[in-house]
C-alpha cells in the first residue's frame, strides 16, 4: 500500500510538472508567433528614412523656436537708467565678500558677520556702514551619535521573584548604547546690507550647500501671491522661493524700511544669490513703496526665476534691472524655458565669454568678477 501511495504521489508530481512545462511551452510559442506576425507587418510597411530624419530635425527646430517665441512674446521695458560698469564692479566684489562671509561663519562660531575682517574686503567700501547681516537656516548632514540609555526594569513589582530578576538584570547590564541620528539646523550667513550717503547695497551670496543646489535644480513652480500686499506674482520657482523664505533675520523688507529712500538702493547677488536678489527686489518694491523708485537690480549668473506673469510684474516694479551672463556658463540656462512650466529671464542682458573648461569654473563668482573688472561685458 505504501508503495502504491508513493507511486501515486510521484505520478501526481510528474503530471503537475509536465502540465506546467506544457503551459509555459504553449505561452512561449504563442508569444513567438505574435512576434513573427509583428515583424512581418513591419517588413511590409514602407519606411522612408529621409522623411523620418526630416521629421526629427523639424521637431528639434520647433522646440528651439518655441523657446525663442515664448521669450519674445514677453515684452519687457528696457531700463531707464543705463548699466553702470563701476557700480557693477563694486557689486560683484560684494558678491565675492558675501561668499567669504558665509565660509567664515561656518568655521568660526564667534564670527559676528562683519565684512571688514574678511580677506577680500576693499577700501572701496570704507565709505559704507554695515547695518545688517542676513542669516538663514542651513540643513546640516546627519550625524550618528552613541547615547547611553539606562535600562529601566521594574523594581517596584509586588512579586518578590520578579523583583530579584529585575535587580539581577540591572546589575548585569546597567546601560545600553543606542545610535541616535541627529539632524539639526544652524544659522548661516546669506548676505549683508550696507549704507552710505550716496547709496545703499543689499547683497546675497551664491549657492554653497548641497541642499541649496538641490533647491536650485527643483524646477517645480508655485502659484504665489504676496501675503502682505496681496499682489499675485505669477508662478515662481519653488526651490528659490523656499530658499528666500529661509532668510530669518532680518527679513529683507524689514531692513529696507530703515534705508534712506532719497538715494539709490542696489540689490545684487550671484547664482542662487541672484535668484534671492530678484525675489527680494520684488518683495521690497511691493511692501516698501517709498523705496521703489530707487531700486536697481544687478544680478550675475542668474537662473530663470518665474513665469511670464512674474517677469512682467517684476519689470513693471523694478524696471532698472541688469543681468550679467557668461555665455559659457550653463547655469544661466536653467530652468529651461518650457519644461515643468514656463520660465522667463528678467533684466537687461549683458554678456561675456570666458571658457574655463568645466561647469564650475565657468560659473564661479571669481570668473564673473575678472570679466567685469576687465570691462568685457557687452549689451545684447
Amino acid at each position: 500500500m505504501k508503495l502504491k501511495r508513493r507511486q501515486i504521489l510521484i505520478g501526481g508530481m510528474a503530471a503537475g510538472i509536465t502540465s506546467t512545462i506544457g503551459t509555459e511551452y504553449l505561452q512561449r510559442k504563442a508569444a513567438y508567433e505574435r512576434q513573427k506576425k509583428l515583424e512581418a507587418l513591419v517588413e511590409k510597411t514602407p519606411r522612408d528614412t529621409d522623411s523620418l530624419l526630416e521629421a526629427t530635425f523639424e521637431a528639434d527646430a520647433r522646440k528651439i523656436n518655441q523657446g525663442k517665441a515664448i521669450q519674445a512674446s514677453v515684452k519687457l521695458t528696457p531700463p531707464k537708467i543705463p548699466y553702470n560698469r563701476e557700480t557693477s564692479k563694486l557689486l560683484i566684489l560684494c558678491s565675492r565678500i558675501a561668499t567669504e562671509q558665509y565660509l567664515k561663519g561656518k568655521v568660526d562660531p564667534d564670527y559676528d558677520g562683519s565684512i571688514k575682517s574678511l580677506k577680500n574686503y576693499s577700501s572701496k567700501l570704507d565709505g559704507y556702514t554695515q547695518i545688517a547681516s542676513f542669516k538663514g537656516n542651513d540643513v546640516e548632514t546627519e550625524e550618528n551619535i552613541e547615547v547611553e540609555v539606562p535600562t529601566t526594569a521594574q523594581s517596584n513589582s509586588q512579586d518578590p521573584v520578579e523583583r530579584d530578576v529585575n535587580s539581577a538584570q540591572n546589575q548585569v547590564k546597567k546601560t545600553v548604547k543606542e545610535i541616535v541620528k541627529l539632524r539639526q539646523k544652524v544659522s548661516v550667513y546669506i548676505g549683508f546690507v550696507l549704507t552710505s550717503k550716496t547709496n545703499n547695497i543689499i547683497v546675497f551670496r551664491g549657492s554653497q550647500t548641497r541642499v541649496e543646489w538641490i533647491n536650485n535644480l527643483t524646477a517645480f513652480q508655485k502659484d504665489y501671491t504676496d501675503p502682505i500686499s496681496g499682489q499675485h506674482c505669477g508662478k515662481i520657482h519653488l526651490g528659490f522661493l523656499d530658499n528666500y523664505h529661509e532668510i530669518i533675520e532680518p527679513i529683507p523688507r524689514e531692513i529696507a524700511k530703515k534705508l534712506n529712500p532719497s538715494v539709490p538702493c542696489y540689490i545684487s547677488g550671484h547664482s542662487l544669490g541672484a535668484a534671492l536678489a530678484t525675489l527680494a527686489a520684488l518683495d521690497i518694491a511691493l511692501n516698501v513703496p517709498q523705496l521703489r523708485k530707487q531700486l536697481q537690480l544687478y544680478v550675475y549668473a542668474s537662473p530663470r526665476v518665474g513665469d511670464a506673469t512674474f517677469a512682467k510684474l517684476h519689470n513693471k516694479m523694478i524696471p532698472n534691472s541688469y543681468r550679467v551672463v557668461n555665455n559659457a556658463d550653463a547655469f544661466n540656462l536653467v530652468p529651461p524655458t518650457n519644461t515643468l512650466g514656463i520660465y522667463i529671464h528678467i533684466g537687461q542682458e549683458w554678456s561675456f565669454l570666458s571658457q574655463n573648461g568645466d561647469l564650475l569654473p565657468n560659473h564661479v563668482v571669481d570668473t564673473y568678477r575678472a570679466a567685469i573688472n576687465r570691462g568685457i561685458e557687452t549689451k545684447q
